[in-house]
């Protein structure tokens, strides 16, 4: 009785470093595939349908899988990615620049920015979602839609999900050396966590 606990325990152990180790190898290969920053949108959704094959329906190959979903990905959202890249960054700007503004302005230029940073965070973690369960023959426009129907049936959830990723944002601008190895990890983790159970219902039916 006692070999057979510490056999499974020592499975158990074994089988959390393989995981470990794939899940931080899908995060490297997010960071590598996000260097020219414009593919950063391509490399996130990527991360996330690798993140569906490799962890939660332990199918090997994580660098291979990674790349494969990173040419579906650009071949559907590249031009969303250099949009959501313009954005962020014009977003970035303009909150530092009114948070570095007194008087009465620059309170409500924030109260007009934060809540279109909300929502336009809501719809990028909402399509993460969305294409963890899409097919190989989803097209952009059905990604796109997926993401406004994930929107519109869970906005509490979606909310949180926003504010758990604002907290991310403000702990990684206080300890940057986080960014390195939760930059991709933090949005697949919440974007999972708003599409679990159809994952799951779709991981044991394929297996």
């Amino acid at each position: 009785m006692n070999k057979e606990q510490n056999r499974s325990k020592g499975a158990a152990v074994t089988n959390a470093f393989e995981v470990t180790g794939e899940v931080l190898l899908l995060q490297l290969l997010f960071l590598v595939a996000s260097i020219p920053l414009l593919t950063a949108f391509p490399a996130a959704i990527a991360l996330q349908r690798a993140f569906q094959q490799v962890v939660l329906d332990h199918r090997p190959g994580t660098t291979r899988r990674f790349l494969r979903e990173f040419v579906w990905a650009w071949r559907r959202v590249g031009w969303w990615g250099i949009l959501a890249t313009a954005f962020a960054a014009a977003a970035t700007f303009a909150i530092l620049f009114w948070l570095s503004t007194p008087g009465m302005l620059g309170t409500l230029a924030l109260c007009v920015l934060i809540p279109i940073c909300g929502a336009a965070a809501a719809v990028y973690l909402a399509v993460l979602g969305g294409a963890m369960n899409a097919g190989p023959d989803t097209g952009a426009r059905d990604l796109w839609e997926e993401g406004m129907r994930i929107v519109f049936k869970k906005p509490l959830f979606l909310a949180a999900a926003v504010i758990a990723l604002a907290t991310w944002g403000v702990l990684a601008l206080r300890l940057p050396t986080l960014i390195p190895v939760f930059s991709g990890l933090v949005p697949a983790l919440l974007a999972w966590l708003l599409v679990r159970r159809p994952a799951d219902a779709r991981s044991r039916q394929g297996g």
